[in-house]
């Protein structure tokens, strides 16, 4: 809250307006007040509505900070979901590449693939794979 209430003490009805005459008070409200310091006689009606602006100007950060926080949640996620999409690619490419291997091993030699089908029927008939 104190970098909404800096922002809000940036504004143009505040400058010139209260900031020696009042003070800041935390425990009042559920965003904090401020009230008059004594320094000079304040008008009540004024000092309602600014507080009112302060608390309109709070509910608005207060909202927006919501929004924030909601879509750095979404980011995270996102970016766990492209390293999980980007590991099944790798997965991907690295078997293409693979098969490409065997497929031209098996191109340059097809009595290879001949052999191997040849062994693993032999060994299923012997009940070992």
């Amino acid at each position: 809250m104190d970098k909404c209430r800096e922002e809000f003490e940036k504004q143009r009805y505040w400058i010139g307006l209260f900031r020696a005459d009042v003070d800041f008070d935390v425990t009042l409200g559920e965003f904090g007040r401020y009230v008059s310091n004594g320094s000079r006689r304040v008008d009540a009606m004024c000092l309602e509505s600014f507080n009112e602006k302060w608390e309109a100007w709070a509910n608005a950060w207060q909202s927006q900070q919501a929004k924030v926080e909601e879509l750095q949640t979404l980011y995270t996620q996102q970016g766990i979901n492209m390293l999980k999409l980007q590991k099944r690619v790798d997965a991907l490419e690295k078997t293409e590449f693979k098969l490409a291997q065997v497929k031209a091993i098996l191109q340059n030699n097809p009595k290879l693939l001949e052999s191997i089908l040849v062994k693993k029927i032999e060994q299923a008939l012997k009940g070992e794979g």
